[in-house]
């Protein structure tokens, strides 16, 4: 008896896996050297930069935080990012359902408007934006870091919010309606607990845009109390030399906080992002 066509499809090539095996091994090797890397010494470093430590000494990340100033960094990553997550998550998705489910004069052109956001360079903006920055005396301020990366992150996250949206079907909002509820009542009780993948997927993706984002923050943040935690790798490079280990180390302590957090949301940001591409 012949198999079916799904059960032939359930076959995979043997060298798939392997290509697959070698493609994740290639992505994952620069990170597992990076924390390797942080447990050895500087001179270990540099004599040979691909090996295992002699011994598991955690004093670099002390000596690390203090010296980079870890602490004011994390407050303001941490402020800076939920914050504009809070901005484009309201922000965003209001408008989001405006342009996917009511009837808006000019729909298009907003369309066109965001679109458009999406395929201008920021760093265009830089130098303008500075000028105006400086006359409102709101440079080297966490508020100057909220406003521009809202602004820069909101057009790609509102469009991606209203292509899950559009997928939603009607009757279940014009059942809620049908059962007395208000257009508010609706978003907040029908739209939002069936949107609630895409909504985590943009939070992730706005927190880690501003997390990692330094053009801006090395632009804009000049003193330690308000600079980020991207900004802090120049504490340990001078003109004439260079603490690897320390390098490593901020490296490793960077890219900490954006593990954990994919972790523990990795189930509902593969969800959304498939979702999303499936209802678009």
């Amino acid at each position: 008896m012949k198999k079916s066509y799904i059960e032939k499809q359930k076959r995979t090539n043997p060298m798939v896996h392997i290509f697959l095996i070698l493609i994740t091994a290639f992505q994952i090797f620069p990170l597992i050297m990076l924390f390797i890397n942080s447990l050895r010494t500087d001179k270990e470093i540099k004599n040979f930069p691909i090996g295992i430590p002699t011994s598991l000494d955690f004093s670099n990340y002390i000596e690390t935080w203090q010296k980079g100033g870890y602490t004011s960094a994390f407050i303001s990553s941490f402020s800076i990012g939920f914050t504009c997550v809070l901005v484009i998550l309201v922000f965003g998705g209001l408008a989001s359902y405006a342009l996917a489910k009511l009837y808006v004069p000019f729909k298009s052109f907003f369309l066109g408007y965001f679109t458009l956001g999406m395929s201008i360079p920021g760093f265009l903006f830089i130098t303008p934006n500075y000028t105006v920055f400086t006359k409102l005396g709101i440079v080297n301020t966490r508020l100057s870091m909220i406003i521009i990366y809202s602004a820069i992150f909101l057009s790609f996250n509102l469009l991606l919010l209203r292509t899950y949206l559009i997928g939603i079907p009607k009757e279940l909002e014009e059942a809620g309606k049908i059962d007395g509820c208000s257009e508010v009542s609706v978003v907040w009780y029908v739209t939002m607990p069936i949107a609630r993948p895409i909504f985590s997927t943009v939070a992730l993706l706005v927190f880690v845009q501003c997390w990692n984002e330094f053009l801006w923050a090395n632009t804009y943040l000049s003193t330690d109390d308000v600079r980020t935690v991207s900004t802090r790798f120049y504490k340990f490079v001078s003109q004439y030399s260079m603490d690897l280990a320390s390098v490593f180390t901020a490296g490793a302590i960077a890219i900490g906080p954006i593990i954990i957090l994919y972790i523990a949301l990795q189930k509902k940001f593969i969800e959304g992002m498939t979702s999303g591409a499936v209802k678009g």
